[in-house]
């Protein structure tokens, strides 16, 4: 562990308060110590009134090994905080101190303790660092008891030997007993995420003498982008980056350029380094984001190394993949009135920003993204298309030069797709520059150049034609290819079609026809018996008068591969989770083989539905994926013997057969591997129903074929699946049944192929506004509904 000098070390304590990110691990700190103390606050006293049995006193040890003086700032806050139930007083100011010295110390001291020190890391579990460790826990612990057992005898509360002795034992044992185990879970993973107190020092430091190397640096008013004459607004140079402990370089010598209005499509497999290239746009690497940084990355005429983070929002605006990670307000007007807050009292173009102006920009916005009338509502209770409009919004708000979005469409339907398309298209039009990191291919044929990425290289680039008129180049590249493309792949010398409206002609041109197929694979009708789901006259409102679902009757049979689709805010995931027991119906009843919700337990529901959320770090949190596979298994009280052989079954059916994976840590592994651990963790415990809310978000060309296969495969093993999905290209080539929703009400429920038949019927288009799959939609000239890439080809004829 690398220490600064010791005359910085008191330092250390005023650093914490200039760098954003040490002030919200503080809060952070605080929050959590004061969580765990409150409960034992009236639980168990040792004095009454003073001192009482602290488990949480393990808490500041770990946190000041990790954070270092962040720690003593948290624990000296969170110790106040917890004195407000029960014991605030007088003696809560040399609890305050007692408690920050408690949390320094253990930074102060290690690798400082000379022959006694192990000269190791604090999560090694070796004699060595473990007598470290104890030494420590004792200074610690002895000054902390001092302290408060001296300042409550000077203030006439108790005597010091009744006192002092109850706290040093208290925290002794708690931190020797309970800190080790803690230490050892956390330690590798904040290393690995460069949240360590020296790491963020370092990033700190780098800064500093950067800005010494530099000079002043322009305000973020002065570098808003004027569109230099001449030059391109991004330049990409050589950039290579390798994040901090990774074997390998995120990118490797990138190279780009990107002009104003110009929007480029970054495509490539997961771990590709398309998120580490829009993370570098506004300086989040290498600036926040620790790792080995090299090449010049130049935005509009300044080096992003030159700037900080904060000071490059109203050149770049960036989206994350995982957006609500981006959500900090209450309610939505106030998520967009907090970039515009933070613009000062003019905006960039020097508009005076009070209060009204502010407000009239918010709903101009907001009506942009499609959430007008949303203003009072908080974030957490929108559906995650709107979620993801709003963050949207929270970055268009401020008007950046460039704008960087990472998988932007992937919880929007097409009604949302298209808003956002005609919106990125005036913003185009406007001279912003876009940078969009995507799978989708539909939405990349948009794009006025793509770049694909392998690797962290730059491995082709060119035009959106010139790579999906060739489905197989594109495929070698880990891109899904165009399915009307494929379609009329092998028609050597021709330009192959990317649109309907292409598709059409070159039929025509052909003097191609679909010739009617008289039976198709997907048109079996739902087996008879007796359900395992089943919904009756189900309602269910999160606030009073605010209707999610009303009046809902449905049936599911065993073995059926069911895809939910419909609309943003039209109850999808709300009657997924109804399905599971996460939610209760407010009106009717959920029966589940037979037996309502409401009274059966959480332990046997999980038994019997299975729910993978759509961003697998909602669920995962044990240390190996094995640990995480087995889980759920041990809590149904299976034998050893029998958990094993689950947890193997579930991984083989993954494809994680391979044994090394077993002691992987989960987060270490790409978000396609994460969704299938999270898919195996489910499987073990062998529910005979799985939901999955949008299966294949996040995941590459590959990763999502795989996903699906997986789901096909344990779909006939038995296994009821239910999708929640808004690609209906995924549902036309997988489900069997699909129920369409929309403002809470099932509006078409039946075999795939006729309810996109049916609803098709109007243009092409659902009455919800969703869009029916290019192929389906190419076959309606001919009266026919197909469904996938294999149906077309095998229509095609020549009259």
């Amino acid at each position: 562990m690398i220490l600064p000098h010791r005359r910085h070390l008191f330092h250390d304590l005023l650093v914490v308060w200039r760098d954003t990110r040490l002030i919200v691990l503080v809060a952070q700190t605080a929050a959590v110590y004061a969580a765990i103390l409150i409960p034992f606050k009236m639980g168990i006293p040792l004095i009454p009134g003073f001192a009482e049995l602290r488990p949480a006193n393990a808490f500041p040890i770990v946190a000041s090994l990790l954070f270092g003086p962040v720690a003593a700032w948290g624990s000296g806050f969170g110790n106040l905080i917890g004195d407000c139930f029960g014991t605030l007083g007088p003696g809560s100011l040399f609890g305050f101190i007692g408690n920050f010295c408690y949390g320094y110390i253990p930074y102060l001291l290690w690798g400082r303790m000379g022959p006694l020190s192990s000269g190791q890391e604090p999560d090694q579990r070796s004699w060595r660092p473990a007598l470290e460790f104890a030494l420590i826990c004792v200074a610690a612990s002895f000054v902390c008891a001092f302290i408060v057992g001296w300042g409550v005898d000077l203030l006439g509360l108790l005597p010091f030997m009744i006192l002092a002795p109850a706290i040093f034992l208290n925290n002794l044992v708690m931190a020797v007993l309970l800190a080790p185990p803690l230490l050892w879970f956390l330690y590798p993973r904040v290393k690995r995420w460069g949240l360590r107190y020296e790491d963020i020092v370092k990033r700190e430091m780098l800064d500093v003498s950067r800005d010494e190397r530099f000079g002043e640096i322009p305000s973020a008013t002065a570098c808003h982008p004027s569109l230099l004459t001449g030059h391109p607004f991004l330049s990409v140079e050589q950039v290579s980056f390798t994040y901090a402990g990774a074997s390998r370089p995120a990118l490797t010598d990138l190279s780009l350029t990107a002009s104003p209005g110009e929007a480029l499509a970054v495509m490539g497999r997961s771990g590709s380094g398309k998120s580490t290239l829009c993370y570098a746009l506004n300086g989040l690497v290498p600036q926040m984001i620790a790792g080995a940084w090299a090449g010049r990355l130049i935005i509009n005429g300044k080096d992003t190394l030159r700037r900080r983070v904060w000071e490059q929002a109203d050149t770049v605006g960036l989206v994350f993949q995982d957006f609500e990670a981006q959500l900090v307000s209450s309610k939505v007007e106030w998520e967009l009135a907090f970039p515009l807050e933070n613009l000062g009292p003019t905006d960039f173009r020097g508009t005076p920003q009070n209060r009204q102006a502010m407000k009239a920009r918010i709903r101009r916005t907001l009506d942009l993204v499609g959430l007008a009338g949303l203003e009072p509502r908080n974030p957490l209770s929108l559906s995650g298309g709107q979620r993801q409009r709003l963050v949207i919004a929270s970055i268009l708000i401020r008007q950046p030069g460039l704008v960087a979005l990472d998988e932007p469409l992937t919880d929007l339907d097409p009604a949302g797709r298209r808003r956002l398309e005609l919106l990125l298209r005036d913003l185009r039009t406007a001279g912003t520059t876009l940078i969009l990191a995507e799978q989708d291919p539909e939405e990349a044929t948009s794009a006025d150049r793509i770049l694909v990425l392998d690797q962290g290289r730059k491995v082709w680039e060119g035009s959106p034609r010139s790579l999906f008129s060739q489905p197989a180049l594109a495929t070698s590249l880990g891109v899904s290819p165009l399915p009307l493309a494929e379609c009329f792949s092998g028609w050597d010398g021709r330009t192959l079609p990317l649109t309907v409206e292409e598709a059409w002609q070159f039929a025509d041109e052909e003097g191609l026809t679909l010739v009617p197929q008289s039976r198709h694979e997907n048109q079996e009708r739902p087996p008879a018996g007796r359900p395992v789901i089943q919904l009756d006259r189900v309602g269910y409102e999160y606030d009073r008068g605010s209707s999610v679902l009303s009046d809902l009757t449905l049936s599911i049979h065993p073995g059926e591969f069911l895809a939910i689709i419909g609309p943003n805010g039209s109850g999808k995931s709300t009657l997924a989770k109804m399905l599971n027991g996460l939610l209760l119906p407010t009106t009717g009843q959920v029966l589940i083989q037979g037996e309502d919700t409401r009274r059966l337990g959480v332990g046997k529901l999980a038994g019997l539905v299975g729910y993978v959320f759509q961003n697998p770090d909602h669920q995962i949190f044990a240390e190996t994926v094995e640990q995480e596979v087995a889980f759920g298994v041990h809590n149904l009280g299976y034998a050893s013997e029998a958990c094993e052989q689950r947890v193997a079954s579930a991984l083989h059916a993954v494809g994680f057969s391979q044994p090394e994976i077993r002691k992987q840590d989960p987060f270490s592994l790409t978000k396609g591997d994460r969704q299938r651990v999270a898919v195996a963790s489910v499987l073990a415990a062998r529910p005979p129903v799985l939901i999955f809310d949008e299966p294949t978000t996040g995941l590459d060309a590959e990763e999502a074929a795989r996903m699906m296969r997986m789901l096909d495969r344990v779909n006939q093993l038995g296994h009821t699946i239910l999708i929640i999905t808004h690609s209906l290209g995924l549902v036309a080539a997988h489900a069997r049944r699909c129920l369409v929703m929309e403002g809470g009400h099932a509006v078409a429920d039946g075999p795939t192929r006729e309810v996109f038949h049916r609803l098709g019927s109007r243009e092409g288009t659902l009455p919800s506004g969703l869009e029916l799959p290019p192929i389906t939609r190419f076959a309606a000239r001919w009266g026919q509904t197909l469904l996938t890439v294999a149906e077309v080809r095998a229509a095609l004829r020549r009259p």
